[in-house]
């Protein structure tokens, strides 16, 4: 297993990336450094494959870093304080559990498993920890004590793998249109109604249809706090991960591109039909379109994640870590929904009975 840690070049102290400076930041003399001062990426660190004893036993052997196995769990060696850590199949990067130092493995994000962009994260945790605290507020129903400090600790900033694709396509569609007038002359009334054969044809662009690259529950959540400004994006470095989670994709382009010409037919149509206008009604009969272009990218995007447990349920909240949109489930309480449904129960039979009065 290759491992990177990103060390100060004024006194070798961990840096991390800090979203509100978007430098890179040593927490021990409190320098920063751009991303070029950087330079090329550090050397990685490579270990034995041996102590993958546990990936074998739950795969039969052990598997090269490019192979997807959703059981593997392997073995790594923190370059810090030289801890044997225990990281997932789909793990990126991560944090050492002894000495808390920021790993990136990075035979991971190699080859052909090496992302193409990543969008930094600008919101801090404190800032998704706000952001948190004011969708909550807004909830009325919610459980009261359900949410502590401790579990705002669990909040963590996760770089999760996406697909995304550009494409050009040229589609056609054809329908049935009417246009219906109606007017009154003295006591009749006239409808006028002219029917019309209609076609589209044209050429449509579409950018940014994103898919996850990675089968988890919290991973679905995510797509609740799009959209992403992919103009931000930036060409992948190791860096940008230090000091955050992140997972490496676990799907192959062939696995996506069902999906994802199904919904490009479907987007194809909708342009198409937004091209005719001036019709009363419009139906599609026939449509059709066909992929002239398209352009994959493997890219990474911020997020902060929190998942809890409340009276035995899993709940899922996450905060955009570029623009701060917010998505996610919390306990209601059952007691102030019933409460809420009594009081408008009570209003709405007093309306009634005041209109019942007045018209006795």
């Amino acid at each position: 297993m290759s491992v990177v840690s990103f060390k100060c070049k004024n006194c070798g102290g961990e840096l991390l990336f800090d979203p509100d400076s978007q430098k890179f930041h040593c927490e021990y003399c409190d320098s920063y450094f751009t991303r070029e001062e950087l330079g090329e990426e550090p050397e990685s660190k490579t270990e034995d494959p041996a102590p993958r004893a546990e990936a074998a036993s739950k795969t039969g052997a052990a598997q090269r870093e490019d192979e997807f196995s959703e059981g593997e769990v392997v073995e790594y060696t923190c370059p810090s304080c030289g801890a044997q850590v225990i990281a997932e199949a789909s793990t990126a990067a991560t944090w050492c559990y002894y000495c808390h130092n920021p790993v990136v493995l990075s035979s991971r994000l190699s080859n052909k498993l090496k992302p193409n962009k990543v969008i930094p994260f600008v919101l801090d945790k404190e800032q998704a920890e706000k952001a948190f605290e004011q969708w909550k507020k807004k909830k009325w129903f919610l459980k009261p004590g359900f949410s502590r400090e401790a579990r705002l600790e669990k909040m963590s900033g996760v770089y999760y793998p996406y697909w995304r694709i550009n494409c050009r396509t040229q589609g056609h569609i054809s329908g049935n249109a009417e246009k219906i007038r109606t007017w009154r002359s003295g006591d009749t009334e006239y409808t006028e109604t002219e029917r019309y054969q209609v076609v589209r044809r044209g050429q449509v662009e579409l950018r940014d249809i994103t898919f996850t690259a990675i089968n988890r529950e919290d991973i679905d959540l995510t797509q609740g706090v799009y959209p992403f400004d992919y103009s931000k994006a930036q060409e992948f470095s190791m860096a940008y991960l230090s000091g955050f989670l992140a997972e490496r994709r676990m799907t192959e382009t062939k696995d996506v591109r069902p999906r994802a010409q199904e919904k490009i037919r479907g987007y194809t149509r909708e342009k198409l039909e937004d091209t005719v206008k001036g019709y009363t009604h419009f139906t599609v009969r026939d449509s059709g379109c066909q992929m002239e272009e398209e352009k994959w990218e493997y890219v990474l995007l911020p997020a902060w994640v929190m998942t809890y447990q409340y009276n035995g349920e899993t709940y899922y909240y996450a905060v955009n870590g570029q623009t701060g949109k917010t998505c996610g489930r919390l306990p209601l309480s059952k007691a102030r929904l019933a409460a809420l449904f009594a009081g408008v129960t009570a209003v709405a039979f007093g309306v009634f009975s005041l209109i019942g009065g007045l018209l006795l």
